[in-house]
């Protein structure tokens, strides 16, 4: 398998910029409207890149889906610190994830430590943008709060089954990315 300088492969490249359309898909068209914030399938493919990639690319996933998301689907001004959520979150999978038997304990890790780096930087960034006058970070971190525990388990069970998925393909992935069993 050929690589380039990176010591990636063309095939983990690819995969890689199919990842970051679909993060783009799921995370600015299909979204569901929650008290204080959205609620989209943004993290499925940061999950699926950090399995199968580790922690760089994941974060390029992340980095560059949000990034390029906010371009293309703009809800208001470009702010960079959400696109660096999207970064930690690729990093946190990817960490939590890759080159490690994907069990239903680190699944449910990786998920909820991405859902609490979202949640508290989000919450941030909402509260330096002032969307809201005269309120700050503990309003934000409040008001979104009754949405996250829904978010661990939807996004914990969703997250199962496209690693369960993977894993059942593993034999048409390029060796690179193959799942540890």
């Amino acid at each position: 398998m050929q690589k380039n300088k990176s010591g990636y492969s063309i095939q983990t490249i690819t995969f890689a910029a199919m990842l970051v359309a679909l993060e783009i898909v799921l995370g600015n068209l299909l979204q569901i409207p929650l008290l204080g914030k959205q609620y989209s399938l943004w993290l499925l493919p940061i999950v699926a890149a950090g399995a199968l990639m580790g922690p760089i690319p994941a974060a390029l996933v992340g980095g560059l889906g949000d990034f390029i998301g906010a371009h293309l689907f703009p809800a208001g001004a470009y702010f960079p610190g959400f696109t660096l959520t999207n970064v930690l979150v690729g990093l946190v999978c990817g960490l939590v994830l890759h080159r490690r038997k994907a069990s239903i304990l680190r699944v449910v890790l990786a998920v909820a430590g991405s859902l609490l780096i979202a949640w508290l930087l989000n919450s941030s960034w909402l509260s330096m943008l002032g969307y809201v006058s005269g309120r700050g970070f503990l309003m934000w971190v409040t008001v979104r709060a009754p949405n996250y525990p829904i978010e661990l388990v939807l996004n914990s069970l969703l997250s199962l089954a496209v690693v369960a998925l993977l894993g059942r393909a593993n034999h048409v992935l390029p060796a690179e990315m193959r799942l540890t069993r």
